[in-house]
């Protein structure tokens, strides 16, 4: 068994939150949401399409419908997920589960809110002569925005499956996503690993899809909250929730509007690529997005693994599923879905 002393870890916690603060990343006025505040900053890790649920909930007026003031913010990478939160830059979060697991395990209560994509849902583009095979790919340079990212933990599942680890490949750490692209198109890496249509648009350069990695299961676009932020404002929450199901299901009714959300907010202003992304996305998007214990579980064993921690034996007591199981008890749901 593994362990660390603690009080260093949550010590190096606290320098990364306090670190992302002095890096001008936006704060809730007074430092934090109040108690009952109806006012929300909802941090994201990456630029894409995985984020349609939130720019449409924003262009159409859905949060301001339910009350709520929103702020979009996007983050550097996802290893600035936890840190966001834990220092109230952001009330609400969304990315990998397995990043903020790591702040939780370090003594950090968390709450996980809803999981719209329980998928991993990105792509490797690379050069044309490379295939999805794993003696293809062994030894080559494979570009990912940051450790912990979503790329990155779907590249470990992949090796998982082919019997390899993170040695028989080299992995590339580049902090964004546009600058995956730029070191695929400038020769530094051989392949990278994102969501459209950020890899998808460097068809246009001769590179290719190589394989995706939707068959793996995961907690992929996790919501979530402290767990003292749940408490005091579970009325911000559940109208967050609300509006979380609600725009799911515009995704899933309204084609026209999800892409011109795509268009609008993912980067690249391609209507074609905007397309594609959405069918890539349309059948990974839940309906319900009820937060699965077990994934989450997975996530924890994950971070506990990589931090050198003991895992918890479930993630039951991460998770609070009680916004969605009210709006499924009500019928609301299925009535977003009637004709």
């Amino acid at each position: 068994m593994r362990t660390r002393t603690r009080p260093l870890l949550i010590a190096a916690v606290s320098a990364a939150a306090l670190l992302l603060a002095a890096c001008g990343k936006p704060a809730a006025s007074g430092g934090g949401a109040a108690a009952g505040s109806m006012s929300m900053t909802i941090g994201y890790t990456a630029i894409g399409a995985a984020y349609d649920d939130l720019y449409v909930c924003q262009d159409q007026g859905v949060f301001a419908k339910n009350g709520l003031t929103v702020k979009l913010t996007l983050l550097n990478s996802s290893s600035q997920l936890f840190a966001a939160l834990a220092s109230n830059s952001v009330q609400i979060g969304v990315g990998v589960a397995q990043s903020t697991a790591a702040g939780a395990l370090n003594g950090v209560p968390l709450k996980y809110v809803a999981l719209p994509i329980p998928h991993y849902y990105v792509e490797m583009w690379g050069k044309s002569t490379l295939t999805s095979s794993a003696a293809d790919l062994k030894g080559k340079k494979i570009g990912l925005s940051s450790p912990g990212s979503l790329g990155d933990a779907s590249i470990d599942a992949w090796l998982a499956e082919q019997g390899l680890t993170d040695k028989d490949i080299k992995k590339t750490f580049l902090k964004s996503t546009p600058a995956e692209v730029t070191a695929l198109e400038k020769g530094a890496v051989d392949a990278i690993v994102t969501q459209p249509p950020t890899g998808t648009q460097t068809r246009a350069k001769g590179f290719k899809k190589i394989m995706d990695f939707t068959r793996f299961p995961a907690a992929a676009n996790a919501y979530t909250v402290k767990a003292d932020y749940d408490t005091t404002n579970s009325k911000a929450v559940a109208a967050f929730v609300k509006s979380e199901v609600e725009c799911l299901s515009i995704l899933h009714n309204d084609e026209k509007t999800a892409i011109a959300s795509i268009i609008k907010h993912s980067g690249n202003d391609d209507p074609t690529l905007a397309k594609y992304s959405y069918d890539f996305f349309n059948p990974l998007w839940a309906r319900t997005p009820t937060v699965d214990p077990g994934l989450l579980t997975k996530a924890f064993q994950a971070a506990a693994q990589d931090k050198g921690l003991d895992p918890p034996a479930n993630a039951d007591q991460y998770v609070d599923n009680s916004y969605v199981d009210a709006l499924q008890k009500q019928g609301y749901i299925d009535s977003l879905y009637r004709d």
